[in-house]
């Protein structure tokens, strides 16, 4: 008697926990950004009908089905190959009352909408979305939201830049870029990686000194290593074959403004890399060319470990917008 009852408490609480990150129905409701009442109904509709049917869908163990929600091909493509490739995904909030805010393009973006990830490590399973809609509501975007990116200065050699557009224009792409390994999405970093890019990656070596001593202390130096787009991509697609779960975080997000070239952006990110298979933290440089604002694309990608001889990189030691001039050819 005593155990089963002891099974019938246990199966409550995995009940109720369940339940609390499986919410059903969600409701969103748009404080600000938008006048007209109509568009303002399109887009809380959408939105709370997908959110709702993320959490059905995890309840019912089964795959989203999008058919009453007016959704792009390529925003229901994103959300199924975080489900079906990274981790079912829902959000475990019942209200939500957020702001709209108007896009560079013309169209909107609602922000800071919490997922709970299921199949996550317990550190990553709370995350933001953002998701982005067009002139008449419909959704046509949504990117693993990364809250660091709020905040960020654009700077010219120092000097803040005040195109508000482009700002926000480079903050989703940086989304984009992220949400790209999260789901790996190899179509998007074939389409976003120059035929000609140089990617460098930095790899930590330890060296013995050739001496008598009796004890011999091991330096780290590191190595650099240029890789062709072909050959990255290759090694990305066996990573994302290996892995179940990839997630990526940003933080300590610096973008510069090229000083001669105003359409080259440079992105240095501290990177927090996280799969089933492997863990470490680093910066990235992206040095991207937004000469077509609607297809930006990057030159040139660089990871650099975080530290090395248990001391954190230096500022000048971090790859910035003028570490390759001489490779600029305009």
């Amino acid at each position: 008697m005593k155990q089963r009852k002891f099974f019938l408490v246990l199966s409550i609480m995995f009940f109720w926990t369940f339940y609390a990150h499986a919410q059903f129905d969600v409701n969103l409701q748009i404080t600000d950004g938008i006048v007209d009442t109509a568009l303002k109904s399109a887009i809380e509709n959408n939105t709370s009908l997908l959110l709702s049917e993320l959490g059905k869908a995890l309840m019912e163990d089964r795959v989203p089905d999008f058919t009453d929600i007016s959704i792009s091909p390529e925003a229901s493509t994103t959300i199924l190959s975080v489900w079906n490739n990274t981790s079912v995904m829902n959000c475990n909030v019942s209200e939500l009352n957020r702001k709209c805010i108007n896009r560079y393009d013309g169209g909107y973006q609602i922000r800071n909408i919490p997922i709970f990830m299921a199949d996550a490590a317990e550190d990553d399973q709370k995350q933001e979305i953002a998701i982005n809609y067009t002139n008449s509501g419909k959704i046509d975007g949504v990117f693993i939201y990364d809250k660091d990116m709020y905040g960020t200065t654009l700077l010219t050699e120092g000097v803040e830049v005040k195109e508000f557009q482009r700002r926000q224009r480079i903050q989703d792409f940086v989304e984009e870029f992220r949400t790209a390994y999260n789901t790996k999405n190899l179509n998007f970093l074939e389409i976003v990686y120059s035929d000609n890019a140089i990617i460098i990656t930095g790899k930590i070596i330890k060296t013995i000194p050739d001496n008598e001593a009796t004890i011999k202390v091991s330096k780290e130096q590191i190595k650099y290593v240029t890789q062709t787009k072909e050959q990255y991509l290759r090694k990305m697609k066996f990573i994302f074959a290996a892995n179940k779960y990839i997630n990526l975080e940003f933080q300590d997000i610096e973008i510069q403004q090229h000083p001669k070239y105003p359409e080259l952006y440079g992105i240095v990110l501290k990177q927090y890399w996280n799969s089933s298979t492997y863990n470490d933290v680093g910066y990235v440089f992206l040095m991207i060319d937004f000469k077509d604002e609607d297809s930006p694309i990057i030159h040139i990608r660089t990871w650099q470990p975080e530290k090395y001889n248990g001391v954190e990189l230096r500022s000048d030691e971090v790859f910035g917008i003028t570490s390759f001039d001489d490779n600029i050819t305009r």
